[in-house]
């Protein structure tokens, strides 16, 4: 797909019938973003954590944002956004950007800009974990005005993967 014949992109909040949508598309660029190769342990994790059921219910809760960008009406990234989520690391923020994810065929091209401010529209405090070795997602947090508050874990199994605490 070249830049003249990119569809226009569109953003606005998830609603229900977004949720198999945002669980397929959560597992593939997880993976794609996160792994070389699928062990079972890593199978396991995504099909737990990214079920239509809990995107069902995000779509409905009063307490997030959730975001989605669109293609030609075809899911291509979301964000999402707990409110009420105090971090240490960044005093004053309260709120939490949880996950965004932009398909790879749209990355560059100003969706994940389009998503974090979607998402932050209601409060620009946010902080968010971002892993440190994801060089690509670290810039583009910097390049929005987060810097690096400390350093946290995500654990699977027996890995500890590091994360940075990032806040704005």
């Amino acid at each position: 797909m070249t830049l003249a014949t990119r569809p226009e992109i569109s953003v606005r909040a998830a609603v229900a019938a977004d949720a198999h949508t945002l669980a397929a598309l959560s597992i593939q660029v997880w993976l794609s973003t996160y792994t070389e190769g699928v062990s079972d342990l890593l199978a396991r994790h995504v099909m737990s954590e990214f079920t239509p059921q809990k995107f069902l219910a995000l779509a409905e809760a009063p307490d997030v944002s959730l975001q989605v960008a669109l293609a030609d009406e075809r899911l291509i990234g979301y964000a999402f956004v707990r409110y009420g989520v105090r971090q240490p690391l960044v005093p004053g923020a309260d709120s939490e950007l949880c996950t965004l994810y932009v398909q790879e065929p749209f990355t560059r091209s100003g969706v994940g800009s389009a998503l974090l401010h979607a998402a932050s529209a209601d409060n620009g405090k946010l902080w968010l974990t971002v892993n440190a070795q994801n060089l690509r997602a670290r810039r583009f947090y910097e390049k929005h005005g987060f810097v690096v508050k400390g350093t946290s874990w995500f654990v699977l199994g027996a890995g500890r993967h590091e994360n940075l605490v990032l806040g704005r």
